[in-house]
């Protein structure tokens, strides 16, 4: 692990932000946001204020970072029990399936705009003033190093969701059956392979819409039953994307 301290404050009084550098375990690294006590209040107190709007926006298929407004901020669904929740809705979804298409995205958090981020919230409803407080904080973030949405922190998360909702309606009508996502980890179950290709160009188009790019080696289509019962007897996406099991739509 190795830590960069990045800062350029306006005004001499701002902390650095600390971005942390850490492997990931498919290979790659991830940026890890470490901000301080001031920035983390600013951040969690504004998107606090939007929470239940967003909330109430998604469809059942955003299985993580499932959240709620508390008295002192944002809180989490916890971990385990959203996996668990993910791992018996797979099950289930899988098991009627002829196909699955699979999809990932490219640098998910890094490519997300502060741009994204107000259009997605205009989408949901959530009042200007409300829009520019948060756009406020990332831009500060912005100005010391931080691209796109800070990984670590749990407002993050919720804006995420936020700007992600618009691909969960899109593969839900491509695919005509159900639709997972976990965080940018998306899978649309469907009766046909021509179902599936549809929620493939569905995924690119919804994607392209947002800014973002569909991950080329995480994204294809599974249709071999046999491939199927073992992703549904692993519940994992992990076992569900190597790159022998896939076939490009």
């Amino acid at each position: 692990m190795r830590g960069i301290d990045s800062s350029r404050p306006s005004d001499g009084r701002e902390r650095p932000i600390r971005l942390e550098v850490i492997p990931k375990p498919g290979g790659g690294a991830r940026t890890l946001v470490h901000l301080s006590d001031r920035d983390r209040r600013r951040f969690e107190t504004a998107v606090a204020a939007v929470t239940p709007r967003v909330e109430r926006a998604l469809s059942r298929s955003a299985r993580a970072n499932r959240a709620k407004r508390t008295a002192t901020g944002i809180e989490l669904e916890p971990w385990r029990h959203a996996r668990r929740r993910f791992r018996r809705s797979f099950e289930v979804s899988a098991g009627p399936a002829r196909a699955v298409f699979v999809g990932d995205v490219v640098d998910c958090y890094g490519s997300i705009t502060t741009a994204t981020v107000e259009r997605a919230l205009r989408c949901v409803g959530v009042p200007s003033n409300e829009i520019e407080r948060i756009a406020q904080v990332l831009r500060g973030f912005h100005e010391r190093g931080v691209r796109g949405l800070p990984i670590g922190p749990e407002p993050s998360a919720v804006l995420a969701n936020a700007v992600l909702a618009p691909v969960d309606r899109a593969l839900a009508l491509a695919s005509r059956g159900p639709v997972l996502r976990w965080v940018d980890d998306v899978m649309a179950f469907a009766s046909t392979r021509g179902d599936a290709t549809r929620a493939a160009a569905a995924f690119e188009r919804a994607l392209d819409d947002i800014g973002l790019v569909a991950h080329p080696h995480k994204t294809g289509i599974v249709d071999d039953r046999e491939m199927l019962s073992t992703v549904a007897s692993t519940g994992s996406l992990a076992r569900a994307r190597p790159r022998d099991m896939m076939r490009q739509p």
